[in-house]
């Protein structure tokens, strides 16, 4: 009987060994690669995601920045406008004032020229050919009319003066004549008005006072001012050295 000798392996075990160790670095080195190979992929991947994303931000920036600017320069532009148009305005308003004080003072002139600047001849040229007969028409009975009419106290001082003063028996009417009356004339009258009635005697005693302010400027203020008040407002008409007597729409005032 043939006893059969056993096959010799063809690699010895540590052979075996050293075959699986390379075998395994193999392997390991490959999947390392491919990690690595991952990895630079999902960096880049990442660095393109943040770029792009850097980038975006930018262009919001700028779009906003750019919108903010056009904003402002459209805001500025309006602002702009409108002070043009205020400024022009205004420079419409002054030459529309400075147009309005020559004519003014163009018709100041006029009169000045046709009576001096003397309230003295005005009154006496003006007002008192018309006067008495124009304040009468508001129901008035005046039959009597003095220019430059003083008023003294007991120790013989003048206390007021009164540009042209009319009376009757009932009442009178206290008249103050200016160039350009103003509202500080309008407040002097009204003083003047009460010292007269403090100091009331002869002429004034017991009677009604009214009161009347003529001018030949007359202030818009000064105007509305006296009516309010309860006064008369007489006006110089302008080349015809007459006058033009205005009466308060309420309730005369009396002193």
């Amino acid at each position: 009987m043939t006893v059969e000798t056993p096959a010799k392996p063809s690699i010895t075990l540590e052979e075996a060994i050293i075959r699986i160790s390379s075998d395994l670095a193999k392997s390991l080195d490959k999947s390392l690669a491919e990690m690595s190979k991952r990895m630079a992929e999902s960096k880049a991947e990442n660095e393109a995601k943040i770029a792009e994303m850097n980038a975006a931000f930018l262009k919001r920036m700028a779009e906003s920045k750019a919108e903010n600017e056009a904003k402002t320069a459209e805001m500025n532009a309006a602002f702009l406008k409108r002070r043009e148009e205020a400024d022009a305005k205004i420079a419409e308003m002054n030459a529309a004032f400075s147009k309005k004080r020559e004519e003014d003072r163009d018709a100041l002139d006029k009169w000045v020229g046709y009576f001096g600047n003397s309230i003295g001849n005005i009154v006496e040229m003006v007002l008192i050919p018309g006067i008495k007969k124009k304040i009468n028409d508001f129901g008035h009975s005046f039959n009597s009319l003095s220019p430059r009419k003083q008023f003294y106290h007991t120790n013989g001082k003048t206390y007021a003066e009164v540009d042209l003063f009319l009376e009757n028996g009932e009442e009178v009417m206290v008249v103050e004549v200016k160039t350009q009356l103003s509202v500080k004339e309008v407040e002097r009258q009204i003083k003047r008005l009460e010292l007269l009635r403090k100091n009331e005697a002869g002429s004034l005693k017991g009677k009604i006072i009214y009161s009347a302010v003529a001018g030949l400027q007359i202030e818009e203020d000064a105007r509305e001012m006296a009516l309010d008040l309860g006064m008369y407002v007489v006006e110089m008409v302008e080349d015809t050295k007459s006058v033009n007597v205005i009466k308060p729409s309420g309730k005369l005032g009396t002193w």
